[in-house]
């Protein structure tokens, strides 16, 4: 994979900017990743300082696989509604997996699902990802029909987390329609 500058982030959507992650967002990282309706399936509620420490964990990322869940700020007013992007995934050579964390104020006009495919059309068309994954809380239904909707189709369950639940994960490859995929995640 070639590593794009830096500062590199998908394009402005419809309604939504993307910027890389700065030391000075703390107070951003903070209302987001302390949250409790925000984390509740993402691991649970974290500290100020675990939020910081995450902040500087998608900085890192960036500089080194140019990547990480980019902030998104709503166009009309610069908001901040969350972040979306890409982390990599196991290891696999240009495979990433997909995450959106939106801000409770965020969470109607589906804004998840458009950073969703603005950060997918950027990683096959210009991180040209062989793949992507995203997966979910067995618990969250909402992002599991966000996942759906974008096209993901079911391959396996993975323990996550330091309970390790099994989550259903889904893959996306660049040629796969954007129709609903059927879900076989569950019996």
């Amino acid at each position: 994979m070639n590593r794009p500058d830096p500062d590199t982030h998908p394009p402005p959507s419809n309604r939504l900017s993307f910027r890389t992650w700065a030391e000075s967002d703390h107070d951003l990282a903070i209302s987001l990743w302390t949250n409790p309706e925000v984390m509740q399936f993402l691991g649970g509620t974290g500290t100020p300082q675990a939020a910081i420490e995450r902040l500087r964990l998608e900085m890192q990322r960036q500089q080194q696989f140019g990547v990480q869940y980019w902030p998104i700020f709503r166009r009309s007013d610069g908001a901040f509604a969350g972040c979306a992007g890409l982390r990599p995934f196991h290891n696999e050579h240009a495979v990433f997996e997909l995450g959106v964390h939106i801000a409770r104020p965020f969470w109607s006009g589906r804004i998840g699902e458009e950073a969703a495919r603005a950060v997918i059309a950027f990683a096959f068309n210009h991180l040209h990802a062989r793949a992507l994954t995203a997966g979910h809380n067995p618990d969250n239904t909402h992002s599991k029909a966000l996942i759906l909707r974008l096209g993901f189709q079911f391959t396996h369950l993975e323990p996550w987390g330091p309970l390790e639940i099994h989550h259903p994960f889904y893959r996306l490859e660049p040629s796969a329609s954007s129709e609903p995929a059927t879900d076989i995640s569950t019996p």
